[in-house]
């Protein structure tokens, strides 16, 4: 009997992190002893979040080519350096402003792993209708924002966290190692590519197992609002993208979007910063 839970999953937006990060939210606020009776079960559910992360930062790294120039190489700098500067004015004004804190019910911290990431899957899917090769290549460049390093510098540098910097180092390590290694093996990059969905979510359960019902029902509307706020960055990103390119593109609006994996990320911060 085959019935297609993984293909299920992906049906709905953002699965792969969504549903399992439920389920073991649900399982920890009922049955918390079931994910704590230690050893292997516990490690690679309740504690394992760490180690996926690594994982998925090594993965992320084998997407970036480092053969990829000219136009591409362009608007993925562009594309990267906009996310990067969004992040960098939110970190300013909210921590001016409300400080860590933040303002109704949403965090600094929530804010800009929200606006420094995007979902490089839409992003692909536009290209497909709006871009061209050189934008689907502008993904190999992108992809550094995936993950929780531009948040992490972001804080560190504004002062409104105290990231260490070996923090930031053992973020980039993995990044670094799967990009050398996924220029070198192009079946280590296909190898790869095929296991980002289950370390992801296992990396997702291992976050939810950490976390109980209450905290879903408390953030929801900062949640809701948090959403708003991203879909209107897509329509300044829009107008500023096309400032940098001679042809117009619809593109920059895609950056008005947010990763599924940056609801991991505040995790990852306190991890460095407690």
């Amino acid at each position: 009997m085959n019935i297609n839970i993984l293909e299920k999953m992906n049906k709905v937006p953002g699965g792969l992190i969504i549903i399992p990060l439920l389920v073991a939210i649900l399982i920890n606020t009922f049955a918390p002893q079931v994910l704590s009776i230690g050893g292997p079960t516990t490690a690679l559910f309740k504690v394992g979040s760490s180690a996926m992360m690594g994982i998925f930062l090594l993965i992320c790294g084998t997407s970036i080519n480092i053969r990829q120039a000219g136009l591409p190489l362009y608007k993925g700098a562009v594309l990267l350096f906009l996310k990067c500067l969004a992040g960098a004015l939110a970190v300013w004004a909210a921590g001016t402003l409300f400080g860590p804190s933040g303002f109704l019910g949403i965090s600094t911290l929530a804010l800009i792993a929200c606006l420094t990431s995007s979902n490089s899957s839409l992003y692909i899917a536009l290209c497909s209708n709006y871009g061209d090769a050189s934008d689907a290549g502008a993904i190999s460049v992108f992809c550094i924002k995936d993950g929780p390093f531009v948040t992490m510098m972001a804080l560190g540098v504004s002062g409104l966290a105290n990231i260490p910097f070996t923090a930031l180092l053992s973020m980039l390590i993995p990044l670094l190692i799967g990009m050398l290694w996924g220029n070198l093996d192009e079946r280590f990059k296909q190898l790869c590519a095929a296991a980002q969905p289950l370390v992801i979510i296992i990396m997702s359960f291992a976050i939810g197992a950490n976390s109980s019902i209450n905290t879903v029902f408390t953030a929801g509307l900062s949640g809701i609002l948090l959403g708003i706020i991203s879909a209107l960055t897509g329509i300044v990103f829009y107008f500023i993208y096309n400032l940098f390119l001679k042809k117009k593109s619809a593109l920059g609006a895609a950056l008005g979007t947010t990763a599924a994996s940056s609801a991991l990320t505040p995790a990852m911060v306190a991890q460095a910063d407690p």
